[in-house]
């Protein structure tokens, strides 16, 4: 493979050469025609400039990417799909590993069994699986790679009803820091398969994941909307009404703007095992709120499912995001974000949360890094295209989340850490964090793998 030179300044002086010689993947620099398509990640707040960029095609390339790195003393990213809230799959000037060309995936209807490579996204996935009417949690749109969704997680509509994309993980294989590749399982490395199930990108690079699968068909699924001046009578009667709701039913809120262009409260909604008492829970939610400007409800493909909510956001767009737990749907914090909605710098901004709780909450605290597993999942994104703008949006996404924060239980997803990652890193693992810092000191105890929700190895 010819390689094209024009390497950024951190590895402007490497071997980038010899490395382009001794794998099978590609090696782009900014003078090749694809740098600029390939440089891209989905959060362009974060765009950087890498040096070079590595689109590795099997475990052998990304040993030999990582031993590259850290022998010529290189800052490495990982990238996968590029969705990160946090920006966290590029550098500037050094090295991006690409995942994007790992797309092996295959299905074993009769043990309901998955194994997938990184590259691929939760449509990929959810294509393959569906095919045999089998289904793995995973996010709540179709375009997020796997591959980091996996290791912050995996939060998605089954959750309830399932599990984590964590909790249905058998097997990973990881390729560490010193270039040495891993299979951490239940009976194999079983603390790295601790470490993974939640603990980010801090521990290596995943090259493969095997997954328990389970039989899904038709949703009921839907969207109601109300005047945004009924959100806190909507809200208390969600969050009493979630009191009951069966694990199979996953339940949201979020603030838009109505087919009449008005301000409203939206109830999203996913039932995953519908039977004869679904109709009566539709009706249930239908009757939270009073004349609905929106009401939108049927049964629905798990695929299409997957894809509700792929249009609320844009790649590239900028968004700076803050995230938190409501432990409950509280009329103050309600009213906080309905207001913030009505008065955000971008009509692109969302504003929402999620129920949590089912299934998933039945994992003990210790049993995997992912500790909160109850209450309501809130989000702010603020999302807008004009680099001028930028003050103006994180101004008014540190107001609101400021008027916030005294309502909420302090903890944090993972995944959803953005510019506060190295701040409330803690807050992701809370009891769990201790843990997570001795075995990053084990497995990476240079911290090697930093450009993430990064937890720094503990001190020796």
């Amino acid at each position: 493979m010819a390689l094209v030179t024009g390497a950024g300044a951190a590895v402007a002086d490497a071997k980038l050469a010899e490395l382009d010689d001794t794998i099978q993947g590609d090696v782009i620099t900014d003078k090749n025609a694809a740098y600029e398509e390939r440089k891209q990640i989905w959060n362009g707040y974060f765009q950087k400039n890498p040096g070079a960029i590595v689109r590795v095609v099997g475990a052998s390339d990304v040993i030999k990417v990582v031993n590259f790195a850290r022998d010529n003393d290189i800052e490495l990213a990982i990238k996968g799909g590029g969705h990160c809230f946090a920006g966290t799959g590029t550098v500037e000037g050094g090295l991006v590993l690409d995942t994007s060309r790992l797309r092996g995936i295959w299905v074993d209807p009769a043990s309901r069994r998955l194994v997938v490579q990184p590259g691929l996204d939760q449509g990929d996935v959810d294509a393959e699986t569906m095919s045999f009417g089998l289904a793995v949690t995973g996010s709540q749109e179709s375009y997020i790679g796997i591959g980091g969704l996996t290791l912050g997680g995996g939060l998605g509509w089954l959750a309830r009803y399932r599990g984590l994309l964590v909790d249905n993980l058998i097997c990973a294989d990881i390729v560490l820091a010193n270039g040495e590749l891993r299979r951490a399982s239940a009976n194999d490395d079983t603390d790295l398969f601790w470490a993974i199930r939640g603990g980010g990108g801090n521990f290596g690079v995943a090259t493969r994941f095997e997954f328990n699968l389970h039989p899904q068909g038709d949703c009921m699924a839907g969207l109601l909307a109300f005047p945004i001046d009924q959100t806190v009578d909507v809200a208390r009667r969600l969050d009493e009404f979630n009191q009951s709701a069966p694990d199979e039913l996953t339940t949201s809120f979020a603030f838009l703007t109505a087919p009449n262009g008005a301000p409203a409260v939206g109830l999203g909604f996913v039932h995953a095992a519908p039977d004869e008492s679904t109709e009566d829970l539709v009706e249930q939610m239908r009757g939270l709120g009073k004349n609905p400007l929106l009401d939108h409800c049927g049964l629905m493909p798990y695929v299409a499912v997957q894809r509700m909510l792929d249009e609320n956001t844009v790649a590239g767009h900028r968004y700076y995001p803050r995230s938190f737990l409501l432990p409950e749907l509280r009329d103050e914090p309600l009213q906080i974000l309905a207001d913030g909605f009505v008065n955000a710098p971008s009509e692109r901004s969302l504003v929402g949360g999620g129920l949590m709780g089912g299934v998933m909450s039945k994992i003990p605290p210790e049993g995997t890094p992912f500790l909160h597993r109850e209450g309501y999942l809130t989000s702010i994104l603020t999302s807008w295209t004009d680099p001028a703008k930028d003050d103006e949006a994180v101004e008014w996404t540190e107001k609101v989340y400021a008027e916030l924060l005294p309502y909420t239980t302090g903890a944090v997803y993972a995944n959803h850490l953005g510019a506060d990652s190295a701040e409330r890193i803690n807050d992701a693992y809370g009891s769990n964090y201790e843990r997570l810092a001795r075995l990053k000191a084990v497995y990476d105890p240079d911290n090697f793998f930093h450009t993430n929700n990064n937890i720094p190895p503990a001190a020796g």
